[in-house]
């Protein structure tokens, strides 16, 4: 059960891998290619259940891999492009969208 884990988890480390570098090739967000390796994985062939291989740590490891998601993004925030779409910003918070 344990060498199931671990290659599940060294496909998904690999498939992520390939997944930035077709994104780099291509040009576009890499979101767009992990998004279909997930999809393909998980709810297309049954491949990957989550709940199944990580248990009660599914939360915590969600909730880790968002909180650094959101520390690069706020490191690498430049301010006068929030200045440039003021506008939209103040409109998205105030109404919501």
């Amino acid at each position: 059960m344990e060498t199931k884990i671990t290659l599940i988890l060294m496909l998904i480390g690999v498939l992520s891998t390939f997944s930035q570098l077709f994104a780099w090739w291509f040009r576009i967000p890499s979101i767009l290619f992990l998004l279909i390796t997930g999809a393909i994985l998980g709810p297309f062939t049954g491949f990957l259940n989550p709940d199944e291989l990580f248990g009660d740590l599914l939360f915590p490891i969600i909730s880790l891999a968002v909180s650094v998601i959101l520390f690069e993004g706020s490191l690498t925030l430049k301010f006068n492009q929030i200045k440039d779409q003021k506008h939209h910003f103040l409109k998205f918070i105030a109404i919501g969208g």
